[in-house]
């Protein structure tokens, strides 16, 4: 009877100690995989970035520096943050680009290249077109691929500033470039809207 009453007694115990194990489990689970996953966000963000913005030499170092956090969603989203502000900050000095060759060039084009009362010349959506097929349809700063209807074409001298419509002071620009070399606000950008995405999903 003894042995009995301790066998009922310790499986007692193993099931309360079971019950919460069994109705948690997923978010323990859940916690132990987040825990370990750190090594392939880090591989999928550096992934990324190397193929969608070629152009930025991005430092890594500070996976090193956070590596004893034990909080991933919070070791995640400091390494995204120093990314985009890498992004952010990333030197680039706009000079005159190349034109266009000649035999491409219409009857009105030296013609439009002076500016007229703030108006974008008639011919605007050709010197677009144009500009961004000459940059290979991407962002010359950062390298990002773009498409014709999201490209911003911005000036290598402002039109305020004597700068014309010429194919020399144009440059093609994707959203989040074009904030930062025009000095618009660069919240909100792109970058980290995609780099948070996979925050959250891993």
């Amino acid at each position: 009877m003894r042995l009995e009453a301790d066998f009922i007694i310790t499986g007692t115990l193993i099931i309360l100690l079971l019950v919460p194990l069994y109705i948690y489990r997923k978010k323990v689970f859940k916690f132990l995989y987040r825990k370990g996953d750190f090594k392939s966000f880090f591989n999928d963000v550096k992934n990324y970035l190397n193929s969608e913005y070629p152009n930025i030499p991005f430092d890594y170092t500070l996976n090193s520096r956070i590596k004893e956090e034990k909080d991933i969603k919070i070791k995640q989203t400091l390494l995204v943050e120093d990314l985009v502000s890498q992004f952010t900050e990333y030197e680039y000095t706009i000079q005159t680009q190349n034109s266009i060759n000649k035999e491409l060039l219409w009857s009105t084009y030296d013609q439009n290249c002076k500016p007229l009362k703030d108006k974008l010349p008639s011919d605007w959506p050709k010197r677009k077109e144009f500009t961004f097929k000459r940059d290979k349809e991407q962002c010359k700063r950062c390298g990002h691929k773009v498409k014709l209807y999201d490209a911003y074409i911005s000036f290598i001298k402002p039109i305020s500033e004597g700068g014309g419509y010429n194919f020399e002071n144009l440059i093609t620009l994707c959203v989040d470039c074009n904030k930062i070399i025009n000095k618009t606000s660069s919240k909100n950008s792109l970058i980290e809207e995609h780099l948070m995405k996979k925050v959250t999903h891993h």
